[in-house]
C-alpha cells in the first residue's frame, strides 16, 4: 500500500502545478484554462492527499479512480473547453493528464492487488 500512498502524493503534486501553471505561463487570460486548472487542480490535490491520507483500501481505490477520471478530462479539455489552440495550455494539460491518468489507475490496481493476495 506505500506504492499507492506515493503514487497519491504525486497525484496531488499534479493537482498543484495545475492550479499554479495559468498563473507561471501567464495563461489567466484564456478563462477556460484558467477555471479547469483551477477546478480540476483544486480537486486532484484534496483527492490525491485524502487518498495518500486515508488508510482505509476502498477509499483509496475509489479516490485514484476519480483522480483517472480527473486525468482523462484534463486529456480531454482542450479540445471540449476550445483552448487547444493555446499550444502551452493545451500541452500542459495533456501531459498533467496523462501523468494522472497512469498514476491513478497504478495506485487503484496497486490496492486491488494488495486485497487479491491476501484472499
Amino acid at each position: 500500500m506505500k506504492t499507492a500512498e506515493t503514487l497519491s502524493w504525486i497525484i496531488a503534486l499534479l493537482g498543484f502545478w495545475e492550479i499554479v501553471a495559468p498563473f507561471i505561463f501567464g495563461m489567466t487570460a484564456t478563462t477556460a484554462f484558467l477555471w479547469d486548472a483551477i477546478i480540476v487542480g483544486l480537486a486532484l490535490l484534496v483527492f490525491g492527499a485524502w487518498a495518500a491520507l486515508s488508510t482505509d483500501k476502498n477509499t483509496i481505490k475509489y479516490l485514484n479512480w476519480i483522480n483517472t477520471v480527473l486525468g482523462l478530462w484534463l486529456i480531454i479539455a482542450p479540445f471540449v473547453l476550445n483552448y487547444s489552440s493555446e499550444a502551452v495550455a493545451m500541452w500542459n494539460d495533456l501531459i498533467t493528464g496523462l501523468a494522472t491518468l497512469t498514476l491513478g489507475t497504478w495506485a487503484a490496481q496497486e490496492v486491488d492487488s494488495i486485497d487479491s493476495l491476501k484472499e
